[in-house]
């Protein structure tokens, strides 16, 4: 009897001892998992303030370029308005400004937004790493949306831009910019030809248009956005 008790207890121990052992190792591996997840944690909030800082650049970007058009479009606009005037009734302006006149007409605008970023989470299907669901939904309204405004905006790009009915009443000393300009000569060869009237003229629609384009739709956007990113990372 003695032995079987001694035994029993030996038993009683050894499950004790193996069930102290498991509840060890379990604690153990939920401690782990719990440090992993943590770790993890921290990871991806790290990643994710990295992402909200590249949107935040790359708006920043499309933002000052949108200002920088949106100038180059009244610039343009102006110049189309000024020559058809002078097509009309021809008078001297100082050398610079014409020749500033030639420059705002045969510049080219065209809208360059920075999409990389949003490409690159669009594409590895991690857009969800912003966490901030309202967020997540604009920086992706705004994508969608610039992608249809470029697209518009290409095709007003090449009709308001470089135009041979325009640059080929200048010599090449003339579209080059070398020397002085003889404005009487530019401004009777401009008259003497219909096309060129009829290009002025749609410039001048076309970059008002271009004009209204990006200061109601695209910078309004930019700007809103980039406040929404900002407030984000400020709460961070």
């Amino acid at each position: 009897m003695f032995l079987s008790r001694f035994l029993d207890r030996v038993k009683s121990k050894e499950l004790s001892n193996i069930f102290i052992q498991l509840f060890l190792i379990i604690v153990g591996v939920l401690a782990a998992f719990a440090v992993e997840n943590y770790r993890q944690s921290i990871l991806e909030k790290k990643t994710e303030k990295e992402y909200l800082i590249a949107f935040r650049n790359a708006v920043e970007a499309d933002t000052m370029m949108l200002n920088q058009d949106i100038q180059r479009c009244f610039q343009k606009k102006r110049a189309a308005k000024i020559f058809l005037e002078l097509i009309e009734n021809e008078r001297a302006l100082d050398s610079n400004e014409f020749e500033g006149l030639i420059e705002a007409v045969m510049m080219n605008i065209a809208p360059f937004y920075y999409t990389a970023i949003y490409e690159d989470l669009k594409a590895s299907g991690r857009l969800q790493i912003i966490s901030n669901e309202a967020l997540r939904n604009a920086i992706i309204e705004y994508y969608i949306t610039i992608e249809h405004l470029r697209e518009v905006q290409d095709r007003m790009s090449i009709e308001i831009s470089y135009h041979p009915a325009f640059t080929e009443v200048l010599t090449f000393s003339e579209y080059a910019l070398e020397g002085e300009l003889n404005q009487h000569a530019i401004v009777s060869r401009l008259r003497a030809k219909e096309e060129s009237r009829r290009y002025l003229l749609r410039l001048q629609k076309g970059a008002f248009t271009f004009y209204g384009s990006l200061l109601f739709n695209g910078l309004p956007k930019s700007q809103n956005l980039l406040d929404d990113i900002n407030q984000e990372l400020e709460s961070r």
